[in-house]
């Protein structure tokens, strides 16, 4: 029985117990759960007329009609009520993409009501690209959908608002219309273009900057030796790290599912803790790899992999850092995990956070952007990433990722 039928009996069930037709509510109960077994081969209409032919068997016709009649106005006025009180715009349209109905989150959305937009198109209403949109609503009426389409709409006191559509048409004997959710997605396009500006400020003109000073620092410490120049290069250089960082932000921002891509595990980590050991001559490092086949992941997960890594190493105050990298099968068929453990003085409850939950307050922040970097990559990777105390009672950190579908 389709969503609709359903609701429908539902409310049936309801009025003759209100009623007090007990003895016709349970017959209409007994069609009811024959015909839910044998519904799944036919049409939920025949099962619905079976139990209308049982009402009007039973009751007289006045009897029946109020009924009914009570059923279909409580389903409408529960449905309505529920249209209006979505806390986004709900459009319908008719077969000439003309509103037809507009709740109240449409009105508190583009400022107009009901009585102002009923009857007028929507895209010359409310589209700044009139016919671009209107092309897309043709089609949506003609029977197909739209998904998270972006667009350009005005509101009544002139200003633009960014909006994010789906639609579906209308079915029934014959496609009449279409029904539209509209969702108001200006504050995050603003927020995105302002992080774009930024990070292009930050990527460009201060890694140019860094550069120059780099190259007079170079100069100077060729001509003597001071502890102060050398504070500065370190400094510098953790800029330019976090130009890298911001680099790498803007990528994960801008990216979709296109970007998931296949790993070898043991590949990959055999080559980022080679990277680590040619970097940090000094430390113990230990690689077990029982896994084989791919996992999924993002393509920025060699940088996520770098940041656990560099971590286990930079914040190690062991006289002789160990790192253990381990790549086995979960419990779970379809995911592999890889560990990195060390024995620094364990990860702070604060960073600790920011890698499982992704969350921090203003008085108890993350030192850097290496370990949201690291968050946002697995999440994005379909991923998860925990922490623990390992068994050389530093820290482990535990990034679990999924195998491929095959």
């Amino acid at each position: 029985m389709d969503d609709g039928a359903e609701l429908l009996v539902g409310e049936l069930f309801q009025s003759l117990a209100e009623e007090g037709r007990t003895e016709t509510r349970e017959a209409l109960l007994d069609v009811y759960q024959n015909g839910a077994v044998r519904e799944r081969e036919e049409l939920s209409r025949t099962l619905l007329s079976e139990l209308l032919a049982l009402l009007d068997a039973r009751l007289d016709r006045e009897t029946e009609v109020e009924i009914l009649a009570n059923s279909v106005g409580s389903l409408t006025e529960r449905f309505s009520a529920m249209v209006q009180s979505i806390p986004a715009a709900v459009v319908v349209l008719d077969a000439e993409r003309s509103i037809q109905f507009w709740n109240d989150g449409a009105e508190r959305l583009f400022g107009w009501d009901e009585s102002q937009v009923v009857g007028r198109p929507y895209a010359d209403t409310l589209a700044e690209s009139p016919e671009t949109l209107d092309r897309l609503l043709t089609s949506l009426v003609d029977g197909e959908s739209l998904t998270g389409v972006e667009s350009c709409h005005r509101h009544a006191n002139g200003s633009s608002l960014d909006v994010r559509l789906w639609g579906a048409p209308l079915t029934g004997e014959s496609t009449d219309g279409a029904s539209l959710f509209v969702h108001d997605i200006s504050e995050q396009k603003q927020r995105e273009q302002r992080l774009t500006v930024l990070n292009r400020l930050f990527r460009h003109n201060i890694r140019n900057d860094v550069t120059v000073i780099r190259g007079h620092l170079e100069l100077l410490s060729d001509e003597r030796e001071s502890e102060h120049i050398d504070i500065i290069a370190d400094r510098i250089e953790d800029i330019r790290g976090l130009s890298e960082a911001a680099h790498q932000i803007e990528k994960l921002q801008n990216s979709d599912e296109t970007e998931q891509t296949t790993f070898d595990p043991r590949v990959l980590l055999c080559d980022r803790a080679g990277r680590l050991q040619a970097e940090h001559t000094t430390i113990e490092l230990q690689q077990d790899m029982q896994v084989e086949g791919h996992v999924v992941g993002h393509e920025l997960l060699p940088y996520a992999l770098d940041n656990v890594l560099d971590n286990a190493v930079e914040h190690n105050d062991a006289d002789t850092p160990q790192v253990d990298v381990v790549v086995e099968p979960a419990v779970e068929g379809d995911r592999v995990v890889l560990r990195v453990a060390d024995n620094g003085p364990g990860l702070p409850e604060t960073e600790q956070a920011v890698l499982t939950t992704g969350t921090e307050t203003p008085l108890t922040h993350s030192t850097g952007t290496g370990l949201w970097l690291t968050q946002w990559i697995v999440r994005e990777s379909d991923g998860s990433i925990s922490v623990s105390e390992s068994r050389f009672g530093g820290t482990e950190v535990e990034i679990r990722l999924r195998r491929p579908v095959d």
